[in-house]
């Protein structure tokens, strides 16, 4: 379902500025790119009153995998305002508190003064868990397997080599919630959380040592909640930016209605739901 629009109409209007607003002489590069969706960007002529070409990284806490780079135009040489704007927008986007971003601005005048800026590289997943010796010819019937956030995924019954606990475990991974079911030696939850979503939030939860099956009832959504979280950028020339004519445009796709504007950009969010 898609929420409707708040105040359609100053939207349509400010699209129709838009569309009739000359271009200034600035060439910078706009999109974005993220470690899950491939870069969308191109290089391109901004809209009159754009000033300086600017990136922006934002992720969550310091998480690299789950970080976000645009390009674009701006009037706004503020460092600052730039980095505390993306801040506020994220986290309301994202339903988070643990957001971090950094601006780049350019040099005045200075055209494609973005293009070198590239996504940090993504944090690699810790070492599989280890088994202890006195484990290694234990095994315990599980259930076993995986689910998205999106509800896809499979389980079976099965038995569980090197465990004596069933367990599972629902972590956030960038924009993907996942539920994983299996055994383990013990009932720490810190070497499953490094192993399956790079250190990241992780609800972990162990059945009694030797019960078998104990995971069984350990499904969704009391672990991952059934909706899903995207992020899309598309480059619709509207006078945007944390100025009035920079052209990035957020849509921001997650459980909630349509938030509508800041003073200096606009924000728009669409909900998803899986049933």
């Amino acid at each position: 379902m898609i929420a409707p629009f708040v105040n359609l109409p100053l939207i349509v209007f400010m699209l129709l500025i838009a569309i009739f607003k000359p271009c200034s002489s600035l060439m910078c590069k706009r999109g974005y790119t993220n470690h899950g969706k491939g870069e969308k960007a191109r290089n391109k002529e901004c809209e009159s009153g754009a000033t300086h070409c600017f990136s922006v990284i934002c992720m969550e806490q310091n998480f690299t995998s789950t970080a976000l780079l645009t390009w674009g135009c701006t009037d706004e040489a503020d460092k600052n305002v730039c980095e505390a704007f993306f801040v506020n927008a994220s986290n309301i986007a994202l339903r988070s508190t643990k957001q971090r971003c950094e601006c780049q601005i350019g040099d005045e005048g200075k055209d494609m003064a973005n293009e070198h800026v590239k996504l940090p590289e993504a944090e690699k997943p810790g070492p599989i868990p280890t088994i202890p010796p006195s484990a290694l010819n234990k095994s315990i019937m599980c259930k076993i397997g995986t689910y998205h956030g999106n509800g896809y995924g499979t389980t079976v019954a099965s038995e569980c080599q090197g465990g004596e606990h069933c367990y599972a475990v629902s972590c956030v991974s960038g924009s993907d919630k996942i539920s994983i079911f299996g055994c383990h030696s013990d009932t720490e939850c810190e070497p499953l959380r490094k192993f399956i979503a790079y250190g990241q939030d992780c609800q972990c939860r162990f059945g009694p040592k030797g019960e078998k099956m104990s995971n069984v009832y350990y499904d969704l959504p009391k672990y991952v909640p059934k909706i899903a979280i995207d992020i899309v950028f598309s480059e619709l020339p509207i006078p945007t930016g944390y100025s009035t004519r920079a052209n990035a445009y957020l849509l921001v796709a997650f459980s909630s209605i349509a938030i509508g504007f800041s003073t200096k950009f606009l924000l728009r969010a669409m909900v998803r739901v899986h049933e």
